[in-house]
């Protein structure tokens, strides 16, 4: 089980100390494949590993999606791609977002299915295999894929790998008003291949997405997952302090290691 984290100033900090305990690094379509080629050649021992994001979810991009994903999978030469799950187009959440709108979902069944399909589509033309991340709740929405049985659906009738985000699923329990455990049981673990791990934090009385540093129950949940999965990644999401993310990763380090 590798472990790995995203390309960050504080990263290369540590890198250059040689006291980052990693065997890879995650980068997205936040970075410039330039950039991303710059950063491959400087740190040519590790291995890099591409997390599409929601690239696939921008309207207008989304008939040239492979082909942006085709160009970061060869300046990464990641083994594969990850990207969200949503059935809202990205420019129609932003906009309803800063207007303060809720997201129109009239038909719920036809928009699983239009992503299910889009989703196929897009696994003909990548050259590896496509893993969905569980999503996370958005406060505009009525969150129809958040349900674990639902993104469940969505893994089965596309034939992806599952990238278990532990933030995400964290806020989707409270969501749900169930448990992390409940709501964690629901997904086919079995399909885990990665699983991001990242500080959620409550700010306006509800829990966000915050990318802080990792707490104990962070820690607690991934060795929940641990136990019951065997995935090929770990990924640390955070790239703020140096400390912080030195101390978060040999941890990790220690965790992962006693799962083996």
């Amino acid at each position: 089980m590798k472990l790995t984290t995203n390309l960050s100033t504080p990263l290369i900090e540590l890198l250059r100390d040689r006291d980052a305990p990693i065997d890879g690094i995650e980068v997205g379509p936040w970075i410039s494949p330039r950039e991303i080629l710059d950063h491959r050649n400087a740190l040519s021992g590790y291995p890099f590993y591409f997390h599409g994001g929601s690239v696939a979810l921008r309207t207008r991009l989304f008939s040239d999606a492979g082909d942006t994903i085709l160009h970061y999978l060869e300046v990464t030469g990641s083994p594969w791609v990850s990207l969200h799950v949503g059935l809202h187009p990205l420019e129609m959440r932003r906009l309803c977002q800063r207007m303060g709108w809720r997201l129109p979902l009239p038909f719920p069944e036809r928009s699983v299915r239009a992503f299910i399909r889009k989703m196929t589509e897009l696994s003909r033309r990548v050259i590896v295999p496509m893993l969905l991340e569980n999503s996370d709740p958005v406060p505009i929405s009525d969150n129809y894929e958040v349900p674990a049985e639902r993104m469940a659906r969505i893994l089965d009738a596309t034939g992806s790998g599952l990238l278990l985000d532990i933030g995400h699923a964290r806020l989707a329990a409270e969501f749900l008003r169930i448990s992390c455990e409940e709501y964690l049981a629901g997904l086919p673990m079995e399909r885990i291949v990665q699983v991001h791990v990242s500080g959620p934090r409550t700010s306006g009385g509800r829990m966000v997405d915050a990318h802080e540093t990792l707490q104990e129950e962070d820690y607690r949940l991934l060795e929940f997952v641990l136990k019951r999965s065997k995935p090929d990644v770990v990924t640390l999401e955070y790239t703020r302090r140096k400390d912080a993310l030195r101390g978060q990763l040999w941890r990790l380090r220690d965790i992962i290691g006693a799962q083996e």
